[in-house]
């Protein structure tokens, strides 16, 4: 049984969209075929050079994190679509789909419909995500985004996915201009922990508590799977800090549903839970490994929203213990200290 629930987000437009009507003897034009062309202008708007430049260059002051940063992640936010898939629907049926490459902001495509009600999916960026897949495009309500790999240990995504939805009453023998907005499906979560003066082997992260789905008509994201994505690791810059991130879906809007739908672990033989907190809405879990081999292991319990299209910073501090903790009052952490049960996580450098 899929769960489903709204999705707020930032925008990444296609604009522009011009029908050239056809023209028609008669007045009945319901059988009109309309050929028409459509300018998609990709504009995107981000949160990520605000986020970086509030929390980490204002508030931190960790300019050459917030640098490192923003070129790891320009790939991801900017202004720019490798391809579209676009389809039109009439009572739940799909009649026309077009792929194409665009590699580029804006684009112009010929296309061929007879004038009547159509209801407009479009994608951009998928073609570049393989760890996510596309299904059911032959309907409209079936039209599915649906994360893939095991349920541990998965890769985080590695491009902006966008989605847009649209009603569109084509006439015939009229110009017409519709403009499409399309939303980002996707979000980041970043960790900076400050190790100072701190003797340590290895670091590595994971996160967790975030949706494995989307419906693209009704903007509606399922919370079926609970995958483990391991962080990428960006590389340190010339200062003490570690830093790590991960592009996912977005996580639940409330601590009520993320719990409804992903429970707290249940307890270990050693007794560590490492998880509950009754305002978690998502986890990172980080896994430090000490000189004499030794791993402790603690879980940031985020209580604010990873909204899509949102960029996440949490800030802090590694204890010579191996253990981590936060200025921000938005999370929580629970700490394990020698940490026995096994961990393979694949090096993200």
């Amino acid at each position: 049984m899929f769960k489903k629930y709204l999705f707020g987000g930032m925008l990444f437009t296609m604009a522009s969209v011009l029908f050239t009507a056809c023209s028609a003897i008669d007045d009945d034009l319901s059988d009109c075929q309309q050929n028409f062309s459509v300018h998609y202008q990709v504009r995107l708007k981000t949160t990520l050079t605000t986020q970086v430049e509030t929390v980490l260059r204002s508030r931190f002051n960790e300019p050459e994190v917030a640098t490192l940063l923003e070129d790891s992640l320009k790939n991801i936010f900017r202004e720019f679509a490798h391809d579209v898939d676009l389809s039109f629907y009439i009572n739940e049926d799909r009649r026309q789909y077009k792929h194409a490459i665009m590699d580029d902001n804006q684009a112009v495509y010929e296309m061929e419909l007879p004038a009547d009600d159509y209801r407009h999916l479009a994608l951009a960026n998928f073609m570049l995500e393989p760890t996510v897949d596309v299904s059911g495009g032959d309907k409209q309500k079936q039209h599915y985004i649906q994360q893939t790999g095991p349920r541990e240990l998965n890769k985080g995504h590695n491009a902006g996915l966008f989605t847009a939805r649209a009603n569109m009453n084509v006439l015939g023998n009229i110009d017409q201009t519709f403009n499409v907005t399309l939303y980002m499906v996707n979000s980041a979560s970043i960790l900076l922990i400050r190790t100072d003066g701190v003797d340590y082997k290895d670091v590595k992260v994971t996160s967790s508590d975030f949706a494995d789905g989307f419906y693209v008509d009704d903007s509606l994201f399922t919370y079926n799977n609970n995958r483990v994505v391991n962080d990428l690791r960006v590389t340190t810059p010339p200062v003490e800090r570690e830093v790590f991130y991960a592009i996912t879906f977005p996580s639940c809007d409330t601590p009520e549903l993320a719990q409804t739908n992903y429970p707290d672990e249940v307890s270990r033989a050693d007794g560590s839970t490492g998880a509950t907190d009754a305002d978690r809405v998502w986890r990172k879990t980080v896994y430090v490994t000490l000189p004499d081999g030794k791993i402790t292991r603690t879980v940031i319990n985020v209580h604010q929203p990873l909204l899509a299209g949102q960029v996440s910073i949490i800030y802090c501090y590694m204890k010579p213990d191996g253990g981590i903790w936060s200025p921000n009052v938005e999370v929580g952490t629970s700490v394990t200290f020698d940490w026995k049960e096994g961990l393979v996580i694949e090096d993200g450098r």
